[in-house]
């Protein structure tokens, strides 16, 4: 008898314990992934962090820029998509002892298009802090690698190409952070660097990190029949089970919920289309 009473509380010990096992470790693991996709995109918005406080960043400060660089590498007669992406101007200031990307940019041709010999194969480099570990794609090795990360546009799917007129306050009210020619200071972000959109995450349609023009720039559509703008199948998101993180002109990330307002996030999305954007909650 006495020996059924050990076997039968072994076994009830394991089942508690598998029970653990299937309920929470994946919790942990969500939460972990959660909090790495976040990170990527504080890494990226390191030179937004910098301007905000230089105070709270190490390391050399001319190496981060005073204002948002531009959508992609400026290529004399080369559409967007033919050029190179911002990503490059980000390298220097990512973690180099989690992958050493500094040296990329001696083996990067910016005055050539994304589709010559030697920016396919830094292309073709997967960037660590480009992919959210919440939902890694496939890497296909003789591909160029995706990311999991664009810069906002504005708001419209046209938003990368407006242009920014002098003085700040007269950007046009639906542009946004980037734009696939020039440069945003960070003076012409008159709705306030915490309440602007500088990044989102996506888990669909990727484009290559290196690629300029809608694989890393891309603005929230907002016409009749677009996309849901946060989900499974949506503009963005659709890497977490009920949000997405985004990332914003001040170098901090925030997750906001599927259940959002959208025209909370219209606001968010653009630098001077409003007097306040306000947070949900806030």
């Amino acid at each position: 008898m006495r020996r059924w009473v050990v076997v039968a509380a072994a076994g009830f010990v394991l089942v508690v314990a598998a029970g653990f096992v299937l309920t929470y470790i994946p919790k942990l693991r969500r939460a972990a992934d959660d909090l790495g996709c976040g990170n990527n995109l504080r890494e990226i918005g390191l030179f937004a962090a910098h301007h905000v406080d230089p105070k709270k960043v190490g390391g050399d400060a001319a190496r981060f820029p005073d204002e948002i660089p531009a959508g992609t590498i400026a290529l004399a007669a080369a559409a967007p998509d033919d050029r190179l992406s911002w990503f490059p101007r980000v390298l220097p200031g990512l973690d180099q002892r989690r992958q050493r990307t500094e040296p990329l940019l001696t083996e990067l041709k910016p005055l050539e298009p994304f589709a010559a010999p030697p920016n396919q194969a830094v292309a073709r480099t997967r960037l660590l802090t480009a992919l959210c570990p919440a939902n890694v794609p496939p890497i296909d090795a003789t591909a160029p690698a995706p990311t999991c990360y664009v810069g906002i546009a504005g708001l419209g799917a046209d938003a990368a190409t407006l242009t920014l007129p002098d003085p700040p306050a007269a950007a046009p009210p639906r542009a946004g952070c980037f734009r696939y020619d020039r440069p945003t200071p960070f003076a012409f972000v008159t709705d306030g660097l915490s309440q602007t959109f500088m990044f989102g995450e996506r888990s669909g349609d990727l484009g290559p990190w290196l690629r300029g023009g809608p694989a890393t720039v891309r603005g929230l559509d907002d016409a009749p029949g677009a996309a849901p703008l946060i989900g499974t199948g949506g503009q963005f998101g659709g890497n977490h089970a009920t949000g997405a993180n985004w990332g914003f002109a001040d170098g901090s990330v925030r997750f906001l919920t599927d259940r959002t307002d959208p025209r909370v996030l219209y606001g968010l999305a653009t630098i001077a289309g409003k007097d306040t954007d306000p947070l949900p909650g806030e």
